[in-house]
């Protein structure tokens, strides 16, 4: 009985991981969606002024 609590184990530790990576890659699209949305709007700003 103790290998299938390992593998259950396992497969709630990959659970995990994979959970982890989806907020990582979210983590990584509001930072890079903040980064363009301010170039934008500084760009914005600087053809306005022209």
């Amino acid at each position: 009985m103790g290998l299938p609590k390992g593998s259950s184990e396992r497969e709630q530790k990959v659970d995990e991981a994979q959970e982890s990576k989806i907020g990582t890659w979210i983590s990584v699209g509001v930072v890079g969606g903040v980064i363009l949305l301010t170039y934008f709007v500084l760009y914005g700003l600087y053809m306005a002024r022209v």
